[in-house]
């Protein structure tokens, strides 16, 4: 069984339940991993919670090295994780392979992004003033993350946000989550509790995710109905958000197709 990762560390959690990942063409299980619910979410957003106080103090440029290292070590992993994501996901190999290069850029144009922007100077209207505008980080931020392009929708999230000087916690897909939690290696280098990961459905972990009030933002991309279901948890605590939900990929299946 495959471990989630929080605080720098593997963990099994304290469920003890399970989820089987299966490999869509076989329908044979390839492994299994942990079924977290609260008590494991809530460990993971302590340990995000408690890493942010000097996180968002790194100077930008030190975290910038540090996001272009995640690409290096990422771009390393590109044949072994192309694989996993071919097995647990179903995607053809090439695709994977294009998904672990399009990741590997995000995380390197984050890191320059990060590394050159903090805020700007607006004009005053008054000669002896200086107006700014300074952007700080919100803290936590909750991603939760598909099955189609695990690592490519991660790296959306996660690099921008880490840039920033937030911390995050991971939830990816119950169907996809051993090429997220192999991607552990790529984050073993930052602080402990920087990144974590947690394994579990939608409707324990992530909601458990969606509501710990010390999550400040929520990343999320998925399906319209679970979007909106976020939207409304999250708008009693007046959290930020990040939605990209639905699809436009429709198509017609022939009454004599095979």
């Amino acid at each position: 069984m495959q471990e989630m990762w929080v605080d720098g560390k593997r963990t099994a959690g304290a469920s003890g339940r399970t989820i089987a990942v299966h490999d869509p063409a076989t329908e044979e299980i390839i492994d299994l991993v942990p079924a977290a619910g609260q008590e494991e979410v809530a460990a993971a957003v302590g340990a995000a919670s408690a890493a942010f106080a000097e996180w968002r103090r790194v100077p930008a440029g030190t975290r910038a090295e540090l996001l272009h290292e995640v690409a290096v070590r990422l771009t390393a992993r590109t044949e072994a994780l192309a694989e996993l994501l071919t097995r647990e996901g179903g995607k053809p190999l090439v695709e994977n392979h294009d998904e672990m290069g399009w990741s590997a850029a995000c995380f390197r144009f984050y890191a320059e992004l990060g590394r050159a922007a903090r805020g700007r100077v607006i004009p005053s209207v008054e000669s002896s003033q200086l107006n700014l505008v300074l952007k700080e980080p919100y803290g936590v931020v909750g991603v939760i993350v598909p099955w189609n392009y695990p690592i490519l929708l991660m790296a959306w999230k996660v690099a921008p946000a880490l840039a920033a000087g937030n911390t995050v916690v991971i939830k990816p897909s119950e169907m996809t989550p051993l090429s997220t939690l192999a991607c552990a290696e790529i984050f073993e280098h930052l602080p402990p509790g920087v990144v974590n990961i947690v394994t579990g459905t939608g409707a324990e972990a992530g909601e458990a995710l969606v509501q710990d009030a010390r999550v400040r933002v929520i990343a999320f991309t998925g399906s319209l109905e679970t979007g909106r279901r976020i939207a409304r948890l999250a708008a009693e605590q007046m959290k930020k958000l990040h939605l990209e939900l639905g699809g436009k990929d429709s198509f017609i299946v022939a009454e004599d197709a095979a």
